[in-house]
């Protein structure tokens, strides 16, 4: 069946991230290491509840303040915890040119004070139909509802539908959905597969 639809996870897909850079940073202000602060962070359950918007941004960040001890002011604390997003210059080339042709959604898990940093530094997300995100609707993937909403907002049937996300657990979540579901690897894996499910990013 022709792809009519096509979601994007957005982290290690449409831009690229990394914690470890805010746990780092942290590590100059805290008495943990860095190692340490990427254990603390996220063995705890302040992170998941953040991204599906049970606490406040301010909540947060008093709360990691003190999970890790920090001694920094809360706009170091804020720049510390956004800065770890990068570019990648041919996902925003190639989802440029599959606009238009295609109606694209973006479908992440992610927290209001990463998404309010990169809605302002990275104009690729102006390119999307719908956005879908955890801690508007209080789920996080492979929580089946976020899914749904999905495939409600692609306005065509799951099989007409490509989802690309980089993590294995929540492809599968969605191919249990009916929904056609890659696991992203690099630009170049994805364009081959894109061109098997007939997709022209040409």
């Amino acid at each position: 069946m022709e792809i009519k639809t096509i979601i994007f996870d957005l982290g290690n897909v449409l831009i690229g991230f990394d914690h470890s850079q805010a746990a780092e940073k942290f590590s100059l202000y805290s008495p943990y290491k860095k190692e340490e602060i990427y254990q603390l962070i996220f063995d705890s359950d302040v992170v998941s509840r953040y991204e599906k918007g049970e606490i406040e941004t301010k909540e947060f960040f008093r709360k990691l303040k003190e999970l890790l001890k920090l001694k920094i002011s809360y706009a170091q604390l804020q720049k510390f915890w956004n800065e770890i997003f990068f570019p990648h210059p041919q996902m925003e080339k190639l989802v440029r040119r599959l606009k238009g042709k295609y109606r694209l959604i973006l479908l992440s898990n992610i927290n209001s004070a990463h998404y309010n940093y990169v809605k302002r530094r990275f104009p690729i997300l102006k390119e999307f139909d719908k956005i879908i995100l955890s801690y508007r609707l209080g789920l996080r993937k492979p929580h089946p509802l976020l899914y749904q909403k999905a495939v409600e907002a692609s306005h065509c049937l799951p099989e007409e539908i490509l989802y690309i996300d980089d993590r294995e657990d929540l492809i599968l979540a969605a191919r249990s959905l009916g929904i056609n579901s890659v696991c992203f690897k690099n630009i170049k894996a994805l364009k081959k597969t894109l061109k098997k499910f007939g997709v022209n990013s040409f």
